[in-house]
């Protein structure tokens, strides 16, 4: 679910770059929602990316830092996109939308599962496991969602 930050930023971003009712509609309808409000966490990140790289080139928005870039990381350590991508697949599990609730859920899942005391720990190739060990996750959750 995307958070009330995200959808905030889409509809600033909105009235910035002048966007007309239809074609906001349409961008919507490209990942099968009506709503910003329904778009996962990590279509709405998608869309921000699109939306700010249009302001951008338009000199009206200046994009904030991604997260994680600013560490200097060792050559095994996970790289900052496995790292966002780690953060995005957690919040669209995450049943409370709360970030602090969801960064203690992570760092709990992390210790028990990985040994792991924080994401920012995590090498290449756990950061890999961990990515596959939420997709399947979130396919067991969706199925069960399905079946009610």
């Amino acid at each position: 679910m995307a958070t009330p930050s995200q959808i905030k930023r889409i509809h600033i971003l909105k009235s910035l770059l002048g966007l007309d009712d239809d074609l906001y509609r349409e961008m919507l309808m490209s990942f099968g929602v009506c709503s910003s409000k329904d778009l996962t966490f990590t279509e709405a990140s998608v869309m921000l990316d699109i939306l700010e790289t249009r302001a951008e080139e338009r000199n009206l928005w200046k994009r904030m830092p991604k997260p994680y870039e600013d560490l200097n990381r060792d050559s095994k350590m996970a790289t900052p996109p496995q790292l966002r991508m780690i953060k995005g697949l957690w919040r669209e599990i995450c049943y409370f939308d709360n970030n602090e609730f969801a960064n203690k859920s992570l760092r709990k899942f992390l210790k028990t599962k990985f040994k792991v005391d924080d994401i920012n720990f995590l090498t290449k190739t756990k950061a890999i496991k961990v990515i596959q060990a939420i997709k399947a996750i979130k396919q067991k959750l969706e199925k069960s969602a399905a079946a009610l």
